[in-house]
């Protein structure tokens, strides 16, 4: 009985990790840092660019404190590299097309990522899936994932209210912002983080999959 689903974006309905590890490691050759391979990159991503730059600055996947001055000096290279490179790699995860048109008209549906918002709009609209009726960027509201608040929001913008919709995600921002927010959450097994050691076996699945359950 749902009538809205909430999606994130990077390692939920694309692959991005390509594109961003290629700006990430950018930014540390410009700053004469040590670079690092995809895998690693890859198991970075969550939780916003601020975050993947200070894990890259600081060589680990627990984001520490660096530099203030150094930290603004790695995001303005970043964020123009990582601005004229938004979907050189970047890819549709399967069934992620055809999952959104296929719900499309049957519920309202809505992305809710923490990623800058000014790439949000370039990136569904170069992948063709423009489509959502609500979009949230990292700032469009104060919090973040694992903080409720994006989530809220965008149940107030759909008119809904939030048990009446389900979160799709990758992480465990994904799935505690949902939980904090009174949303049922699926996640899918793809992604960036290993959802295993903190979802429910129920809890997890495959975009096709979805689309069968949702849209039969």
């Amino acid at each position: 009985m749902k009538e809205a689903i909430l999606f994130d974006l990077d390692g939920t309905l694309i692959d991005s990790a390509p594109d961003l590890a290629a700006s990430l490691n950018y930014t540390l050759t410009a700053l004469g840092l040590p670079t690092y391979d995809l895998a690693t990159v890859r198991s970075w991503i969550g939780g916003g660019a601020t975050k993947l730059l200070q894990r890259g600055l600081s060589g680990t996947k627990e984001p520490k404190e660096v530099d203030s001055e150094l930290l603004e000096k790695a995001k303005e290279i970043f964020f123009a590299h990582y601005g004229a490179n938004l979907c050189r790699e970047t890819s549709l995860y399967p069934c992620a097309k055809e999952l959104l048109e296929n719900l499309k008209g049957r519920y309202r549906i809505g992305l809710v990522t923490n990623k800058p918002t000014p790439f949000v709009h370039p990136i569904l609209q170069a992948l063709d899936i423009d489509i959502f009726d609500v979009v949230l960027g990292g700032e469009s509201v104060e919090y973040k994932k694992p903080h409720p608040a994006p989530l809220l929001h965008a149940c107030e913008t759909l008119g809904i209210q939030p048990y009446k919709a389900l979160m799709v995600g990758d992480s465990i921002n994904d799935y505690q912002a949902a939980k904090r927010a009174g949303i049922d959450v699926v996640l899918v097994p793809h992604g960036y983080d290993e959802v295993e050691t903190f979802a429910k076996e129920e809890e997890i699945t495959d975009l096709c999959t979805l689309k069968e359950r949702l849209c039969a």
